[in-house]
């Protein structure tokens, strides 16, 4: 309670079942008291949890009389609001699922005849939380689109100091969920057992309370035996759990790194982390944004073979995915990723345009000489495809990828997918800590989208447009600096680097 006084946004982590629905309920009432007019949005995954915070308003608000005056009851009416100003007693438990499902579920406190506060349940999606007031939004991690909901909640939060948006959760079952790089604690962070839990901030900056199933009992909130209804500690309670991980993310309020993703966490973040200062992520709206991130390119790139990966898109909507380029040097066995770039536009000509000079900017380096080729994604777009490889014909070789084509490989059962391939052989790069990425949020979140799932690469996209499409624009330089095969059917034409400079003046130096 005092931690959302000092916080206008805050996580509360807990164990299951330790009474996160309940301080919420006290949380929204505290507010209605309070504040004659105001209204608490309760935002909840379940039906059954969207139920269950107006009764316990409810048994709270009666509770409350009772201690203050004697007798009171009978001078305050609760009721629920669907028009019909029906008492909460009168109302069925199909009344509440009719109540919710309409979004009219509310409770509303009145200060005088015509003054009242109230809380509103509604459905836990990006439409249905848009009204003002102070936010609860119950069990963020199983809401399976969170990172559009909180887009939802942002403006609201920022209109006004006063209000206050907790999001109460367990840990997510899938890393990849937006809570969990919102509310996840530093990898580094070690928590001692404390029966008033322990405060950190996350690296998105919410503060957060957690409370672990060692907390709660070092407070005298203990776990049962699912047979004897005995008392136990936490530690026989994870000893009889044959699923370790589950009891890890419910009781142990871990943050459980691994999930689906088809790159592990810790392997990213090391990644991330030797990238600072030698990698750059940008992304490119206007001739500006590109040449700074070629002057970035410039200072930092060595003398390694360089390879370039286009995954191509052409639209520039809102919600639709960019095209990405990276840039990859290789060091032996090891990648440097020295700029990674993603832009939206749906003009043949700027693709083409921009494209060009990021080679010619490679080919004007010092020493090290131009790049040892280009591989495009060509699954949908051959004809496109060999346009870029013709255009680009005498600067660099061109190797068009169709994803779909397949292989037989000794170390796989059956033909595979280039896709597939590809995107092991990337992967297993993280895996044995060969790579330097960019240390931007943008590249991280991205990377974490793709997931492996029945030997298959998959990706869902987010409200934003990111598919995993640097993911696949690091895949095809990754094979760019080893592949030998599938240069365009172009004739290399043999131009001097000079000259090359002379068509790109900003790299005449």
């Amino acid at each position: 309670m005092r931690g959302v006084s000092r916080h206008r946004v805050i996580g509360f982590l807990t164990r299951r079942q330790y009474g996160k629905t309940t301080l919420a309920a006290l949380l929204a009432l505290k507010k209605m008291l309070r504040t004659p007019g105001h209204d608490v949005v309760f935002g909840s995954v379940k039906l059954d949890l969207g139920r269950e915070i107006v009764r316990k308003e409810s048994a709270a608000l009666r509770k409350a009389f009772a201690l203050l005056a004697p007798g009171i009851g009978k001078s305050v009416r609760l009721t629920a609001v669907d028009g019909k100003g029906r008492s909460v007693d009168s109302v069925t438990p199909d009344d509440w699922a009719e109540l919710y499902e309409t979004c009219r579920l509310e409770l509303r406190l009145y200060h005088d005849r015509n003054t009242y506060s109230r809380t509103k349940v509604v459905a836990l999606t990006p439409d249905a939380v848009g009204e003002t007031g102070d936010l609860i939004l119950d069990e963020v991690g199983r809401v399976r689109n969170f990172a559009e909901v909180y887009e939802a909640v942002k403006p609201i939060i920022s209109s006004n100091p006063e209000f206050r948006c907790v999001f109460t959760t367990t840990p997510p079952p899938d890393d990849t969920h937006y809570s969990f790089d919102l509310l996840a604690p530093p990898l580094d962070a070690v928590f001692a057992v404390n029966p008033e839990g322990n405060w950190y901030r996350s690296d998105l900056g919410v503060w957060v309370l957690r409370v672990d199933a060692f907390d709660a009992a070092a407070d005298g909130v203990p776990l049962y035996d699912d047979d004897t209804g005995e008392a136990i500690t936490p530690e026989e309670s994870r000893r009889r759990e044959p699923d370790k991980d589950a009891w890890d993310r419910n009781y142990g309020v871990k943050f459980v790194i691994g999930g689906s993703s088809a790159i592990g966490l810790p392997e990213l973040d090391s990644a991330q982390r030797r990238g600072v200062g030698q990698c750059r992520f940008a992304m490119v709206n206007e001739d500006g944004d590109l040449d700074d991130a070629l002057d970035f390119m410039a200072e930092h790139i060595g003398t390694g073979p360089v390879a370039v990966g286009v995954d191509w898109a052409s639209s520039q909507k809102e919600g639709s995915n960019p095209t990405a380029v990276t840039v990859t040097e290789g060091d032996g066995e090891h990648e440097i990723q020295r700029l990674v770039l993603t832009w939206k536009t749906a003009s043949p000509d700027v693709q083409r345009a921009r494209l060009r000079r990021i080679i010619m900017a490679i080919a004007s380096r010092h020493r090290g000489g131009r790049a040892r080729r280009l591989c495009q994604d060509a699954t949908g777009n051959q004809l496109f495809c060999r346009d870029v490889a013709k255009y680009l014909s005498g600067l660099v070789p061109v190797e068009n990828v169709v994803m779909s084509e397949t292989e037989k490989l000794p170390s796989y059962d059956s033909p595979v997918s280039k896709k597939t391939l590809l995107g092991d052989r990337y992967v297993a790069q993280f895996a044995d800590n060969r790579m330097t990425c960019p240390p931007e949020r943008y590249f991280r979140e991205d990377h974490r989208l793709p997931k492996k799932i029945k030997g298959l690469y998959v990706c869902d996209p987010l409200a934003d447009g990111k598919h995993g499409d640097t993911f696949d624009s690091g895949k095809l330089a990754s094979h760019g600096l080893r592949s030998n095969r599938g240069i365009a059917d172009t004739k290399l034409l043999r131009v001097g680097f000079t000259s090359a400079r002379s068509f790109f003046p900003r790299f005449r130096k």
